[in-house]
């Protein structure tokens, strides 16, 4: 049963954007079977770069997000972003929902590297994709937030 992860009140991605209205808002869910992130995102108007296209940034944004909670669940420390190389593949489009998958494919004491996608919700085109490597580098911060959402024995 996927788990919602936690949101941070100052996040641009997470954020809960009844705290801050910036925010993106993005819901992310863990799969503790797989260590799998997925999310939802529904791009907005504010959100495009040239016209009718979501700005590259804030894809890079989403794929950066979900691809940190998947390192962060393998690595059982919260990671921080050493290298992320973004492919994108189709524009996407205010409006149009996309959905986003990260899961760790390599794994070492202090590098953890994930593959995230962002693909069309209505028919899987794919929209980016990433790959990253993915420092952990708070542990402690980990073992409490694992312990609050009954990750941790």
């Amino acid at each position: 049963m996927p788990i919602e992860l936690p949101r941070y009140k100052s996040c641009f991605v997470c954020g809960d954007p009844a705290l801050n209205p910036q925010s993106l808002g993005l819901r992310s869910h863990l799969d503790p079977e797989s260590g799998v992130v997925t999310a939802v995102f529904i791009p907005k108007e504010h959100h495009v770069g040239y016209p009718d296209l979501v700005h590259g940034g804030i894809l890079t944004g989403l794929l950066d997000e979900i691809s940190i909670w998947a390192a962060s669940y393998r690595a059982e420390a919260f990671c921080v972003t050493r290298e992320l190389r973004i492919k994108f593949a189709q524009a996407a489009r205010p409006g149009e929902p996309l959905r986003l998958r990260a899961e760790v494919t390599e794994a070492h004491p202090r590098r953890v590297t994930v593959r995230a996608t962002a693909v069309r919700a209505h028919d899987d085109t794919p929209v980016a994709r990433s790959l990253g490597n993915f420092y952990p580098a708070f542990p402690e911060e980990w073992a409490e937030w694992a312990r609050r959402l009954g990750l941790s024995s």
